[in-house]
């Protein structure tokens, strides 16, 4: 199927109007300015490749109140195809998205040859395009695409004089700039957008895995993708001190096992040049990115992008205090399962450090981080007999080392989630007495693959009961250690299943009777963020839609702008 146009290049003499400007008048075609003001409102751009002198030229359209509507005109004596081609880069566009109209024979012909796949026509073509299917475009009677290519006109231009006056290298020009980034992760309210940037950017879509070009078939799709909590996604919005470019990007990754891999990764064009594609892929952790066909840059390889500024609020233009806001949390540390991995996201997006430790596989065993007596062992250290005694269950010494309370700066940030300690096993070592939750083998395929295991806690082991005593000294233990300018959320797990667990219902009290003396501790009931039942992912209620963890964090970085950033009196929450 033929590509849509998405730039109309327009001859002017006996083209767009009728005459030779330099012949002594020309016929004013209303058909054509018509044409240009109505493309624009289907987000169609038009620009201008003339042979003759600027000013005049300026001085009629700015007459005819139609200079505005046109991008980068390119009006002098010089031949046509090299500027075409210069004009098509400029633009970041594929040649087989732009049209030139031209009544000259030979001069599209030479535009062909220094661009090719550009389509052209003669100007006989003009009464046709509005009837186009390949004209179509889309609404924007906003105009909003026209903007955001003025926006572009006036960055190159200050870039081009920068060169021309002091030799200024790119990097100088991009620093001067100011350029801000915004992610959204509220992808589901914008998510026409997200399917336009994975179906219809190609220079820069790294990894083309494109939806169903019909419209519900593709929301549904990534709507189901992106709901699940191992999956996060984003908008990207730029502007820089030209403007707001608008949501210019798009990821989408997804967290398995300790291994982060992008399955969408696309930006427009217009931001070509600016580093932010190398930016958002740094800012991500740089995850595992398989670049799939042609792009016009790598950021795998692109070295450290220092320039840009993420921002916050509801728009990253420059002119919106909001927008210029900066990241108010300087440190945040995640401690717990799985379900923690969503927040450690957001906040890897919004702050200047995290720490994130949860759960693991190793060698097939669940290595349970997530448990308090791992954290407690880990502030209170173990010694070698300790560490060999829980060797044989998988554990190695990094697991009773931790950054969790390594905290900078003067608004840190602790997430605390322990569920795990209601549904696992604890034992004691008889030598020793390291008690380490464990999971012991209860079926025939388990004991297949810990083979030995239960052997080993038999011979060295007895059942610990992990008991209110022993659950509350750990939580104490670790609440002692958060300092009185930090902030400490505990989640609370869902205390039904059907039916009251009475399990989950003792461990969120002994939780909240340990807090009460440390008011620097918050507790957070999931129940609280979750909207509907279909946001409940598993059986057992522990696993979330991503919105679900999103609510979570907007909701923990408000009581940390309020607690932490204004340093107000703090009330139970």
């Amino acid at each position: 199927m033929a590509e849509a146009v998405r730039l109309v290049i327009w001859d002017l003499d006996e083209t767009f109007w009728r005459g030779a400007l330099t012949e002594g008048g020309v016929a004013y075609r209303t058909d054509t300015h018509d044409i240009v003001v109505e493309l624009a409102a289907r987000g169609v751009m038009s620009t201008i490749c003339s042979k003759n002198d600027f000013e005049p030229v300026k001085a009629m359209l700015v007459e005819k109140r139609i200079w505005d509507y046109f991008i980068f005109p390119s009006i002098d004596w010089t031949p046509k195809g090299p500027r075409i081609k210069r004009l098509i880069e400029t633009v970041q566009l594929r040649p087989e998205s732009v049209m030139l109209i031209d009544d000259n024979h030979l001069n599209l012909e030479e535009a062909k040859f220094f661009a090719p796949g550009l389509r052209v026509a003669p100007e006989t073509v003009i009464p046709t395009i509005l009837a186009d299917p390949l004209f179509k475009g889309k609404d924007d009677r906003a105009l909003s695409r026209l903007k955001q290519y003025k926006v572009l006109e006036a960055r190159k231009a200050d870039e081009e004089c920068l060169r021309e006056t002091t030799g200024g290298g790119n990097i100088d020009f991009l620093r001067a700039s100011d350029i801000q980034v915004r992610i959204d992760n509220d992808v589901e309210a914008n998510l026409d957008r997200a399917i336009e940037l994975i179906n219809r950017t190609n220079q820069l879509n790294f990894i083309k895995r494109r939806l169903p070009e019909n419209i519900d078939e593709a929301r549904e799709r990534l709507r189901r993708e992106i709901s699940h909590f191992t999956t996060q996604a984003g908008l990207v919005e730029v502007s820089d001190k030209y403007g707001d470019y608008g949501y210019c990007g798009y990821f989408q990754l997804t967290t398995r096992r300790d291994v982060t891999q992008l399955s969408q990764f696309c930006f427009s064009c217009r931001i070509l040049g600016m580093g932010v594609e190398a930016w958002v892929f740094q800012r991500l952790g740089k995850p595992t990115l398989q670049i799939r066909g042609e792009v016009l840059s790598d950021p795998t390889s692109h070295g450290c992008v220092d320039w840009i500024r993420l921002v916050s609020g509801q728009t990253a233009s420059s002119g919106d205090s909001a927008g210029a806001e900066e990241p108010i949390l300087s440190f945040v540390a995640a401690r717990g399962g799985c379900n923690l991995w969503p927040l450690a996201h957001y906040f890897r997006l919004s702050s200047s450090r995290v720490v994130a430790e949860f759960n693991t596989i190793r060698d097939g065993k669940l290595i349970s981080l997530d448990h308090s007596l791992c954290l407690r062992h880990a502030i209170l250290g173990v010694t070698e007999e300790q560490l060999a005694a829980v060797a044989p269950l998988g554990y190695i010494a990094d697991d009773f080392h931790t950054e969790y309370f390594d905290y900078s700066g003067d608004q840190p940030l602790w997430i605390f989630s322990n569920w795990i300690d209601v549904g696992m096993r604890v034992f004691r070592h008889h030598r020793t007495g390291i008690t380490i939750p464990c999971v012991a083998p209860r079926s025939e395929e388990q004991a297949v693959a810990h083979q030995g295991l239960e052997t080993y806690l038999e011979a060295e082991f007895s059942p610990f009961v992990y008991d209110e005593t022993e659950f509350k000294k750990t939580l104490t233990l670790v609440f002692s250690k958060i300092p009185r300018k930090g902030l400490m959320f505990v989640l609370l797990s869902l205390e039904s299943e059907g039916r009251p667990n009475r399990r989950r219902q003792e461990r969120n009290r002994w939780c909240a009777e340990a807090a009460a003396a440390h008011p620097n501790v918050r507790l957070l009931r999931m129940a609280d963020f979750i909207d509907d039942e279909a946001e409940i992912l598993n059986t057992n209620r522990t696993h979330y839609d991503r919105k679900v963890y999103y609510r979570l964090y907007l909701h923990v970085m408000a009581l940390a702008a309020a607690d932490l950033a204004e340093q107000r009196p703090r009330s139970a929450g």
